[in-house]
């Protein structure tokens, strides 16, 4: 029984050491993968392969050499040998009718780029510029991996070739909403008409529609606040001046700037009633006229923000025919010829 059991524990010794020889033979047997290889196919003391292993190896990739095999390059045998390698990506050059056909096999990507690189006779050093045209291939294809999709390779990218190819995405800033079409202004201001009355205070309200950067259409009315005066030795009249019309508005600049000039061309109605008041010995009437005025209009906004602005106009018209205001059967003034109105105020957009 001694002599069994002693039997026993040899044979299971013996049966320990050889699962970890084979254990050790295979681990021998595997390629040790290295974080960042490139296999470089190339005959031994190839002068072309020799150059892309010294510029490989300055990026910091670690380059092997692996001898051709007798079949023509494809992308299964650059797999294979990246594969045997334990390496990311597999590089091979052959001759081609214009030059030199290059193959590069890139395991993380899923790739198989290949370019037929044109061999200029008149480059000093032909077999550095090649080299440093197939790096720059390599690494336009491990690119990828910056990409926020994930990589369809068969290998994942090691932090190592993430650290290498990372890349500083340009940040896009959100685009800012495009500025309102439709405005309303608010303005009050002075309208006045040299010729014998004074400035009137009105109210400036305005509608502007601007579809495109530069051209748009606007309404305007002017509201009466207080009458224009005149004073004289039969009597005293004040006139009521209300202004309505609309046209074309012309923007030099974008809406999207800070600061909008502006130049409107437009028609209006000019609605006027006098009231008059007569001193002793004479008589006193309250007539009243419609005339039209062309006008022109020159602006400046200011826009704080796309919704909000501040502005300031300046309208230039002629009433044609222009108002004329007797005095026992005198004229004592006119009005409209040309007339003004200065508004300072704000405007608000929607749409």
């Amino acid at each position: 029984m001694k002599r069994r059991a002693g039997s026993m524990v040899i044979a299971c010794a013996a049966l320990l050491a050889s699962a970890s020889s084979a254990s050790i033979a295979r681990a021998d047997d595997a390629p040790v993968a290295a974080a960042s290889t490139i296999a470089v196919i190339c005959a031994a003391g190839d002068r072309f392969g020799l150059r892309l292993v010294a510029e490989l190896e300055s990026l910091g990739f670690r380059a092997v050499v692996l001898d051709p095999s007798a079949e023509p390059a494809s992308r299964a045998s650059l797999e294979a040998s990246a594969r045997q390698a334990g390496a990311i990506a597999a590089i091979r050059a052959v001759p081609s009718e214009r030059g030199v056909e290059v193959w590069i096999a890139d395991r993380v990507t899923g790739k198989t780029v290949l370019r037929d690189l044109a061999n200029d006779r008149g480059t000093p050093d032909l077999d550095d510029a090649l080299a440093l045209r197939v790096v720059e291939l390599l690494r336009a294809s491990l690119l990828e991996i910056a990409l926020p999709t994930p990589s369809r390779g068969e290998v994942p990218a090691t932090p190592e070739i993430v650290e290498k190819m990372s890349v500083s995405l340009p940040i896009v800033a959100e685009r800012p909403p495009p500025p309102p079409t439709w405005r309303l202004s608010l303005a009050p201001g002075l309208l006045l008409s040299p010729g014998g009355f004074g400035a009137s205070a009105s109210l400036a309200l305005g509608l502007d529609w601007t579809p495109g950067d530069h051209v748009g259409v606007f309404a305007l009315a002017a509201i009466p606040l207080t009458g224009a005066h005149i004073e004289r030795a039969q009597g005293s009249a004040d006139l009521t001046i209300l202004l309505a019309g609309g046209g074309m508005r012309f923007l030099p600049v974008s809406p999207k700037s800070a600061w909008i000039p502006s130049i409107d061309l437009g028609l209006a109605a000019v609605s006027l009633r006098s009231a008059g008041t007569a001193n002793p010995g004479f008589g006193a009437s309250s007539p009243s006229a419609v005339t039209a005025a062309p006008f022109a209009r020159l602006g400046l906004a200011f826009a704080p923000t796309a919704r909000l602005r501040l502005r300031a106009d300046v309208l230039a018209g002629l009433a044609a025919p222009g108002i004329a205001v007797e005095f026992a059967q005198h004229a004592v003034a006119t009005w409209g010829a040309p007339l003004v109105l200065s508004t300072v105020g704000v405007d608000f957009g929607w749409l």
